[in-house]
């Protein structure tokens, strides 16, 4: 599978017959996906609507610390005017004058939030999110520590809200993936050689530092933990288990809480949760974009790549891919339709015959357990 074609336009369809046109399709590439970069209480955007951001531009603050804070009365509340010196929310309606008060919205304010200041520390200045107000007083998310979220990939900002989230279209590819782990992240691809399609947990070291490694069929929990120590930026593999998805979300968790900062880290299962090796078709395709830069996105799960004109390997229109079932995970070449066949159990399915591999004979295998590609 030599790497000649270049992207087709997004209506073009390669033609298939009546046969195949009845398994389900899967698309290696989509065209300029919308990103999802979810925030949370305390966190603020620094774009807005239409803005146009490039990979590394910082498009949110994250307050790692946020903690619930009295803020007092702003804007209106209280009295007439909502002017109170003596009142807590003074130093938050300073900076918000312009404005009057809304859920979300950006304050700021001092050590009378969190207790006195001792005599040998300076005053201290917190900021966060307002929350909601009750009888005229208003609770914020705050904190002293404020770390910048960089945009992952290059695009245009179609929505952005404090503690919701930012909507992002972005300017290229992406390849999707089912299940995603860690956050948004970015750095060259590396796809190192496979030993019977997985890859060994010794390759993964220093030199690798700042990659998107593609790990082969299934990464370990292992895995990911020393891929987090050599400062790895991601890892893509075929399918990915749930519990090394809960081991990296605690793992982040005690990370947070310790206030830790650390490179982003994201993972990738191309195919669920499944043990699976990686397509064949998909895995000559990041064989050909080795080197560039691309950025995992965790919502939707997505390897997103900054450019349109990429190099498509040769695609035989008849070549399918066994999902599920017995040989999961095997390829090979339609032959014909088998009609309806009688599998275990007594259960009658449409099914096909198909070349698997180096197979000298063909298999029969339901349709529903089938998939091809389209480009």
């Amino acid at each position: 599978m030599s790497p000649r074609k270049r992207l087709p336009p997004p209506a073009e369809k390669p033609a298939v017959g009546p046969e195949l046109a009845r398994i389900p399709a899967r698309r290696i590439l989509v065209v300029s996906p919308v990103i999802q970069i979810r925030l949370a209480p305390g966190d603020r955007v620094l774009v807005s609507p239409g803005q146009k951001v490039d990979a590394g531009t910082p498009i949110a603050e994250r307050t790692s610390d946020a903690e619930f804070v009295e803020v007092g009365r702003l804007g209106g509340s209280g009295n007439g005017n909502g002017k109170e010196p003596g009142d807590a929310g003074w130093r938050g309606l300073q900076q918000e004058r312009r404005r009057p008060p809304t859920p979300g919205k950006w304050w700021v304010g001092g050590d009378d939030r969190r207790g006195k200041s001792t005599r040998r520390e300076g005053p201290r200045r917190i900021a966060g999110t307002l929350l909601y107000e009750f009888n005229g007083r208003w609770s914020a998310a705050a904190g002293e520590r404020h770390d910048k979220i960089e945009s992952p990939t290059s695009g245009v900002v179609m929505e952005a809200a404090n503690c919701i989230g930012i909507a992002m279209k972005v300017t290229g590819v992406a390849i999707p993936a089912a299940v995603a782990g860690g956050e948004p992240a970015r750095g060259y691809l590396d796809v190192p050689r496979l030993v019977e399609g997985e890859l060994r947990d010794t390759a993964l070291d220093v030199g690798r530092s700042g990659a998107v490694v593609v790990a082969g069929g299934r990464v370990s929990a292992e895995a990911l933990t020393r891929a987090r120590a050599m400062s790895i930026r991601g890892m893509v593999a075929g399918s990915l288990g749930q519990a090394e998805l809960r081991d990296l979300a605690a793992s982040e968790a005690r990370q947070r809480a310790g206030l830790h900062s650390m490179p982003p880290f994201g993972v990738l299962g191309l195919d669920g949760h499944q043990r699976r090796p990686i397509a064949s078709p998909i895995l000559a395709l990041l064989a050909a974009l080795a080197g560039r830069e691309v950025a995992i996105v965790t919502e939707p799960p997505l390897l997103v790549l900054d450019v349109v004109d990429v190099p498509l390997p040769e695609l035989p229109p008849d070549w399918v891919r066994v999902r599920s079932g017995t040989h999961a995970g095997r390829e090979g070449r339609w032959l014909s339709s088998a009609g309806l066949h009688r599998f275990r159990a007594g259960i009658h399915l449409e099914a096909a015959n198909i070349r698997l591999g180096d197979d000298l004979g063909p298999t029969v295998i339901a349709l529903a357990d089938l998939e091809r590609f389209i480009l």
